[in-house]
């Protein structure tokens, strides 16, 4: 006899996410379009308000929704949404795991480590060495806040993912990186920030000296590791 599986009951998140990323696919919302403000959506879902921001919160990480405060929420004006972004966010939701999304970051950081050894110009290094210098400034800061430290380790990523030198590559890979975040901010909190900055400089020289092949993929994968090995602390 076959088992049915009980239908799983939407989340009052989910069913705000749901309805807005259902009404950016149908074309009721395109990009620079407001969105309904929180307690109209609240009225017309039957749910508080509550589901409703921490929607527009996530949407605001997945990069589909921009909040100009004062003003309200907003769908996001860049070229290519909303496809790709949606597609990928829906999919997100619906099964992936942290598990899951590492690996895939791993994926992308080895092979853009590698376009980056190759096609990275000056300009590239200098914003990779900015945000290294900044991650060191701030591990030196006891005071310093803990977001700022996610956001330079980021921002590091990001400037590899543009010296890649390929448009696709740095929206794909910029979504991925920003759904680990959290995970990234605990492997910082857990294994210190001085481990990060030796991560971090040791990719870099790397880039820098045009390395590919296995010394390329050491790095990243020693960054990887410290990363996994981080969640399980």
């Amino acid at each position: 006899m076959l088992s049915v599986e009980p239908k799983k009951i939407p989340s009052r998140l989910d069913i705000a996410l749901d309805y807005i990323t259902g009404e950016i696919a149908k074309g009721n919302l395109g990009p620079g379009d407001k969105l309904p403000n929180e307690k109209e959506l609240a009225q017309l879902l039957g749910i508080s308000r509550t589901p409703i921001r921490e929607a527009i919160k996530t949407l605001a990480v997945s990069g589909l929704v921009e909040t100009r405060h004062g003003f309200g929420n907003y769908i996001r004006k860049d070229e290519g949404l909303p496809a790709m972004p949606l597609a990928m966010f829906q999919l997100y939701l619906q099964s992936s795991t942290p598990e899951m999304l590492m690996e895939l970051r791993y994926v992308f950081d080895r092979n853009c480590s590698e376009l980056a050894s190759l096609r990275r110009t000056d300009e590239d290094l200098a914003a990779m060495r900015e945000c290294i210098d900044r991650l060191k400034r701030l591990s030196e800061d006891a005071n310093s806040a803990i977001e700022d430290l996610l956001k330079a380790d980021l921002d590091f990523h990001r400037a590899i993912y543009k010296a890649a030198g390929n448009p696709l590559i740095v929206v794909i890979a910029d979504f991925v990186l920003t759904m680990v975040a959290p995970w990234v901010q605990k492997s910082l909190e857990v294994s210190g920030k001085w481990r990060a900055v030796d991560l971090h400089e040791h990719m870099f020289e790397m880039i820098r000296d045009r390395k590919t092949g296995d010394l390329s993929r050491e790095s990243v994968e020693e960054n990887m590791e410290h990363f996994r090995t981080s969640l399980l602390k």
